[in-house]
């Protein structure tokens, strides 16, 4: 009993993140609708864009330049909602799980099966696999002349860029031990590189930007939301991270890849 309630408590963010965030039809604007209508509810708040009159690789790397203006300035921009509905409930639930990872992360037999199985699987995640996506989508679309998956290549491999940036920003600053070194308490501050999940955030990232572009199509998005999960509790099983620190992670990816595919452009 216990370890089948544990499962919901770990799964069950994952999964309502993916549900909650998706658009009626999984990321797609509704006829009629404004993509930038709904600003007012993004954590990160975008910045008014003005006219681009640069080389294409040029206008990416400022584009990640306001990125991340945005995203580390976010904190001074947040509204009473936003602090009610986004932080202050990830922030109880991180605490939560930060005083229970020593615990839960024996919750499975962590078997050289297993966890070989899963760190196989949690490849998909990995940055080259995430790039291959992303670089796949603008080349290949550039080549079939679909200026659908040459947006969702540019602005998807935006936000990888983006998490990958935040995210060995946030391990360096926090330090903590994976679970498969030391004692497995998870310390911070001793040179680990646990917290946040690389994986799970960059993933989310991705597919956040990929299913939150418009014209994007629903096989791609379900595709996108269905391989982050899979990836993020894959990385669970593997022995690699902490429950805290997928859950951060998918938090995090989430919303820069929400932020990057709905800011104007």
């Amino acid at each position: 009993m216990r370890r089948n309630k544990f499962l919901w408590y770990v799964i069950a963010p994952l999964v309502m993140q993916a549900v909650l965030s998706a658009q009626p039809v999984l990321g797609q604007d509704e006829p009629g609708m404004d993509p930038q209508s709904d600003w007012h509810f993004q954590l990160f708040p975008p910045e008014e864009q003005k006219e681009k009159k640069h080389s294409a690789a040029n206008q990416f790397f400022r584009d990640i330049w306001t990125d991340q203006k945005a995203i580390w300035t976010s904190p001074f921009h947040l509204n009473k909602k936003q602090a009610a509905t986004i932080v202050l409930p990830l922030a109880a639930v991180t605490a939560g799980l930060i005083a229970t990872d020593s615990q839960t992360s024996k919750f499975l037999a962590n078997t050289p099966g297993q966890v070989e199985w899963s760190q196989r699987f949690s490849n998909f995640g990995a940055v080259y696999t995430l790039g291959l996506v992303t670089g796949g989508s603008l080349i290949g679309g550039k080549v079939i002349n679909n200026p659908t998956y040459v947006r969702i290549g540019r602005i998807s491999a935006e936000a990888l860029v983006n998490s990958i940036i935040v995210n060995y920003a946030l391990k360096a600053a926090t330090q903590r031990e994976r679970p498969d070194h030391g004692d497995g308490d998870g310390r911070f501050w001793v040179g680990g590189q646990s917290f946040p999940s690389g994986h799970a955030m960059n993933s989310w990232a991705v597919a956040f930007a990929v299913a939150r572009t418009p014209g994007c199509p629903k096989w791609f998005a379900i595709t996108s939301y269905v391989m982050a999960t899979a990836i993020s509790l894959s990385r669970w099983t593997a022995h690699k991270h902490f429950a805290s620190d997928v859950v951060v992670g998918t938090a995090l990816g989430s919303l820069i890849g929400n932020y990057v595919a709905r800011r104007p452009r």
